[in-house]
């Protein structure tokens, strides 16, 4: 005896897809809103290291959601312009670690600092109470995606909250 096939809620389908489109529309507004001479890659570099400087590599691209060879590049790019510079860690000389440099730590301050204006922009169609609600039902939906369960086969954690401000 076969099994049922379930039936999709549309109710869940919808929120997927509008969840997905919000997003969209607003990495848009904010590459938009941080001009061309920074990347969204680039301005979460710079968070994260403004938020706990002297990453590893590794460090960076767990943070980061991003692959090593994609951090390499995105890190030489960056030293390249004089906004971090490597440097060997001291009590173990295998390792590399990243660090903003004066004009990258002015950078940072200046991106994250648009990036709030930008935010609130973005959800200036909202009561401070619906973006309280929003806020709490999206931290209980990352809550349950970041379980062990819903993990990658890599056991990676999945690309489902990619926090661009430091905390």
């Amino acid at each position: 005896m076969k099994a049922e096939p379930v039936a999709n809620d549309p109710v869940s389908v919808s929120i997927v897809v509008r969840l997905l489109a919000a997003q969209n529309l607003m990495l848009a507004a904010l590459r938009r809103g941080l001009g061309p001479e920074l990347s969204l890659a680039r301005f979460d570099l710079l968070a994260q290291l403004a938020r706990d400087d002297g990453q590893t590599l590794a460090q960076l691209s767990r943070r980061m959601l991003v692959t090593a060879g994609n951090l390499t590049g995105l890190v030489d790019r960056a030293e390249r312009d004089a906004i971090v510079e490597r440097r060997p860690d001291p009590s173990d000389r295998r390792l590399t670690r990243v660090w903003l440099t004066a004009r990258g730590q002015k950078l940072s301050q200046k991106a994250i600092a648009k990036h709030g204006e930008l935010a609130e922009q973005i959800l200036a169609p909202l009561e401070p109470r619906e973006r309280d609600e929003l806020r709490r039902l999206l931290g209980r939906l990352r809550e349950a995606l970041d379980k062990p369960s819903a993990r990658t086969q890599s056991g990676r954690r999945a690309a489902v909250d990619k926090e661009l401000v430091p905390r």
